[in-house]
This record gives C-alpha cells, sequence and structure tokens, in this order.
C-alpha cells in the first residue's frame, strides 16, 4: 500500500495537502477562509467519513503482508 503526500500551495501560497492512496485520491487539506460557513461535515470536512474506510485497507494489506509505503512529494516537482 503507498500513501503518497503531496505539498503544495493554494492561490494565497497558503500550504496545501492531497493525500493519494495507491495512485487514487483519498484526502485533501487546505485552508477554508474563503468559505468558513462550509467548514462542516457536511460540505468541506466531510473527507473524515472516510477515515475507517482507509484505516480498514491499511489494516487488510498488513494483514495480507503487503509493504506500507509512505512517499512525500512537493506539487511543482510531480
Amino acid at each position: 500500500m503507498q500513501i503518497k503526500l503531496i505539498h503544495g500551495t493554494d492561490c494565497n501560497d497558503a500550504a496545501r495537502l492531497d493525500i493519494e492512496v495507491n495512485g487514487k485520491p483519498a484526502i485533501w487539506a487546505s485552508p477554508l477562509y474563503d468559505c468558513p460557513e462550509d467548514a462542516t461535515l457536511e460540505r468541506d470536512l466531510n473527507f473524515v467519513y472516510n477515515i475507517p474506510d482507509l484505516m480498514r485497507q491499511a489494516y487488510e494489506a498488513g494483514k495480507n503482508g503487503e509493504p506500507f509505503e509512505v512517499v512525500e512529494v512537493d506539487e511543482e516537482v510531480e
């Protein structure tokens, strides 16, 4: 299982993080200053509902003997 942390910046030069699991987008995080009213679990923070599934995937990968690799890259390098 490969977890890729992609570090970047948004249009205001603030930090942004995208997380891919096995090459597929899983979670992203960036400042919510444009629409702070959307910083709710129903809107821009709904990715938290994916965490149990991602944990299950990691558990199953480990149980099956798959290696667990974390890769960090800068957005510009990709």
